[in-house]
C-alpha cells in the first residue's frame, strides 16, 4: 500500500512537471535538464526542482534516464544553426548522474559548451570521466557515493561536497529540502 501510495504522489508530481515544463516561456538564455535514475521510481526530487525551476521562469525539463541521448542530437543539430540556448546545464540523480556525465561528455565532444554539471550520488556504475568542453561539475553525494573524475581534454573545474551532514542517503538525497535548496540556487546563480 505504501508504495502505491510513493507512486500514485510520483506520478502526479510528473504530471505537474510534465504541464509546467510544456507551459514555461520559451528558451532565450538557458537549458537545463534534470535527469531522474533508473526506471523513474526514485528520483522525484528531481521533478520537484524541476518545478520549483520552471516556477522561477527557468527553462528547465525533468527527463527519464536514456531520454538524454534524443536531446543531446537534437542540441548538436541546432547548434550547427546557432540555435542552442546558453547556458546548457545539467542535473541528475543516482542512475541519472551517470548519464549526466555522458550527455554532458556527447555534447563536449561536438563543441557545444556545457556550463555546468550537477551529480546527486552518482551511481550503479562508475560515471565516465569527463572530457573537453565542460566548465563546471560539482556532485553533492554520500561519502560511499560515486566521484567525478577529470578526462583527457578536461580544463574545468571539479567540486564534490559531502552531504551526509544533512541525514540522506542515496534514494533521498534529490528529495532533501536543504539538497534541493543548494541545487536550485545554483542553477538559477548560474543562468542569471
Amino acid at each position: 500500500m505504501r508504495h502505491l501510495k510513493f507512486a500514485a504522489r510520483t506520478a502526479l508530481i510528473v504530471g505537474a512537471v510534465t504541464t509546467a515544463s510544456m507551459s514555461a516561456p520559451a528558451a532565450i538564455a538557458e537549458e537545463v535538464y534534470m535527469i531522474r535514475g533508473f526506471m523513474d521510481v526514485f528520483s522525484a526530487g528531481m521533478n520537484q526542482m524541476t518545478y520549483r525551476l520552471v516556477k522561477s521562469g527557468v527553462n528547465a525539463k525533468a527527463l527519464s534516464n536514456g531520454e538524454w541521448r534524443g536531446i543531446a542530437n537534437d542540441i548538436i543539430r541546432r547548434s550547427k544553426n546557432d540555435k542552442v540556448s546558453h547556458p546548457i546545464i545539467i542535473a541528475g540523480h543516482s542512475l541519472g548522474g551517470v548519464e549526466a556525465a555522458d550527455f554532458a561528455n556527447k555534447l563536449g565532444q561536438a563543441g557545444v559548451k556545457v556550463s555546468l554539471v550537477i551529480g546527486l550520488d552518482p551511481g550503479f556504475k562508475k560515471p565516465n570521466r569527463f572530457g573537453p568542453g565542460i566548465k563546471r561539475v560539482v556532485n553533492y553525494k554520500i561519502p560511499s557515493g560515486q566521484n567525478y573524475r577529470a578526462g583527457s581534454g578536461f580544463s574545468g573545474k571539479i567540486r564534490t561536497i559531502d552531504v551526509s551532514k544533512y541525514g540522506v542517503d542515496h534514494v533521498g538525497i534529490d528529495k532533501n529540502a536543504k539538497v534541493q535548496s543548494l541545487v536550485v540556487s545554483r542553477i538559477i546563480r548560474r543562468v542569471r
